[in-house]
């Protein structure tokens, strides 16, 4: 059957072209309300509730630094802690594959002699430890702790891992001393086994010599007597690189950090008239050779504490930070013990506390500014003057940076 409309009903039409489809507005089912406002209060809460975790586990932190052991060299585990702790852990555990542990290590159940030659020299060169070879850098702390504090830390290592009761006394270290006096870090556990102890042996061979002496006389020429407006770097920073006072320690510093700072002075980016002078008038090649210099000179700590800093404060700045003013721990980027992280990190060990304090200021005021990651801009900000005196004064006292191979320079 066929349904036919009234016979007067208009007869259906095409669209035209200027035709848009639409859709009667209707309103939102009110579950889809319920649902959206549900979500709203629980991303609220959940942002709250976040805060409040980071605000309780920042207070627990600050807490946890307040209990921190101040610096206080008084024993030999006192002493651990603040120099040692930090490459070796606090167990005595070591890094994987990095650093040794001391726990059952031929070197510390050794000869006395060994432990307190490896303090005062340091080691660059593999040695072979629970029948692992780690190929490392060992400071020399010669320069930054008394033969009474290395005969405590010498005697708390053996006496805890080394299984000897036997106490180091200062006046043997200050005989070991004088034994070979002069010299430079020990080329590895062969060397020590064969001069030191006979015991330690077999130990893996050095190989060749990784650590050269520089020998480019353009690059000495500059060291010592400059060339044109650029005058002798020896003049003002020392015949080693020692620096002093509010003249910065280059000895040891990365190859590309000092070379970036040159280029620094160059375009402006990091102010000093003196510098800007220097850098200016030396080539592309001559900075490049003077960071090769500088970064691979071994030179023994010059710095002192002079400014007065709360040292307590200033170990804990530098190892742990302090989260209740948004500060890290200065190791955090500088690497352990302060020995930097190239080729943007420089080290802090060893350098002269006007120096670092000066330049902490400048951070601060922006007459330095120049770091690519301006991290140095906000941590210079939250230390307080007396932050800045304190952190300045404990790095003074660190153990300078070793030498290491051309590579890790970079």
């Amino acid at each position: 059957m066929i349904r036919k409309g009234p016979p007067d009903a208009p007869e259906p039409r095409e669209p035209d072209e200027a035709f848009e489809p639409y859709e009667e507005f209707r309103r939102i089912p009110l579950p889809v309300y319920w649902i959206a406002i549900a979500l709203a209060i629980w991303g609220a809460v959940t942002l709250w509730d976040n805060a409040q975790a980071v605000g309780v586990g920042r207070e627990e932190r600050a807490e946890q630094i307040e209990e921190t052991p101040a610096l206080a060299l008084n024993s030999g585990a006192q002493v651990f802690e603040a120099r040692c702790s930090t490459c070796h852990q606090p167990n005595a555990a070591g890094v994987r594959s990095a650093i040794p542990p001391l726990a059952g290590s031929r070197f510390v159940a050794a000869d006395p002699a060994v432990i307190v030659q490896i303090l005062l020299h340091g080691i660059d060169g593999p040695i072979d430890v629970g029948g692992k070879v780690f190929d490392g850098h060992m400071p020399s702390f010669a320069s930054v702790l008394s033969d009474a504090e290395l005969a405590r830390v010498a005697s708390h290592v053996r006496q805890t891992w080394g299984g000897d009761d036997q106490e180091i006394t200062p006046a043997f270290v200050a005989a070991q001393r004088e034994r070979f006096g002069g010299r430079g870090a020990w080329r590895g556990g062969e060397e020590l086994a064969r001069v030191v102890d006979p015991g330690l042996a077999p130990q893996p061979s050095v190989g060749p010599v990784r650590i050269s002496s520089f020998d480019d006389p353009a690059v000495m020429r500059l060291v010592t007597q400059g060339q044109g407006e650029a005058w002798a770097c020896a003049s003002c920073h020392g015949a080693a690189g020692e620096g002093g006072a509010n003249v910065p320690r280059l000895a040891g510093l990365p190859q590309g950090y000092i070379v970036k700072q040159l280029q620094d002075y160059v375009s402006g980016r990091r102010r000093n008239e003196t510098m800007q002078t220097v850098a200016g008038a030396l080539s592309d090649a001559d900075r490049r050779g003077l960071a090769r210099y500088y970064s691979a000179l071994r030179t023994p700590s010059t710095a002192q504490p002079e400014l007065g800093g709360d040292m307590a404060r200033g170990e804990q700045l530098a190892l742990h930070g302090d989260w209740s003013k948004n500060l890290p721990a200065c190791f955090s980027c500088h690497g352990p013990s302060g020995f930097g992280v190239a080729p943007n990190f420089p080290s802090l060990a060893a350098q002269h506390p006007a120096y670092t304090a000066s330049q902490l200021a400048a951070w601060v005021g922006g007459e330095r500014d120049n770091s690519d990651v301006q991290l140095m801009n906000e941590v210079a900000r939250n230390l307080s003057d007396a932050d800045r005196r304190a952190v300045a004064d404990y790095l003074a006292t660190l153990p300078p940076v070793p030498a290491v191979s051309d590579n890790e320079r970079r």
